[in-house]
């Protein structure tokens, strides 16, 4: 899927996270491990993992964020170890963002989702944005694998945008519903 995901590349809006929000992913990760350092890991594998998974998610939630709300990113609802991200709701559109890795096709579940966004992040704090995809647009470019959950393998027809007043302007003249 790797060699799938760099065809479609151009397809995704590219954000430079800056270098020390490693440092702040790091302190978030021994915070929810309860550990002084990664030394202190009983399985190295397994700690890793979980390190990569959390650095996805918050560097794409700190870019889609910073491309959205310009605000400072909260630190302390990532601290919480049971934070679960919630939807962005945006003058009435209810969005998620859903992070993947460039190895898998990102699962959306369409009876949880209307509109989303999706994240990746590269080891070189770059961080790939799509355009909005919506119900329609999934259900077209993916594959039902099970119960209303699709594999979308296409990104060039979600709808690009660049700032939030972008993405409302473009959810509008697309003629996306607004949550009510």
């Amino acid at each position: 899927m790797e060699i799938e995901f760099l065809k479609q590349i151009s397809h995704f809006k590219i954000v430079k996270v800056p270098k020390y929000i490693t440092g702040k992913i790091q302190e978030c990760a021994l915070n929810h491990l309860n550990l002084k350092d990664m030394g202190q890991l009983r399985d190295r594998m397994e700690g890793q993992m979980y390190y990569n998974k959390l650095r996805n998610n918050i560097l794409s939630e700190y870019a889609f964020e910073n491309i959205l709300f310009k605000t400072p990113f909260d630190w302390d609802k990532r601290m919480n170890k049971n934070y679960k991200r919630k939807p962005y709701f945006i003058e009435g559109f209810s969005i998620n963002l859903i992070t993947f890795k460039t190895n898998n096709y990102p699962k959306i579940s369409l009876n949880h989702t209307n509109l989303c966004v999706l994240g990746v992040a590269t080891e070189d704090s770059k961080v790939y944005l799509s355009g909005i995809a919506t119900k329609k647009l999934i259900k077209i470019n993916g594959v039902n694998i099970r119960d209303q959950i699709f594999e979308l393998r296409n990104f060039d027809q979600l709808i690009t945008f660049s700032t939030q007043q972008d993405l409302i302007i473009q959810l509008k003249k697309n003629g996306v519903q607004q949550f009510v």
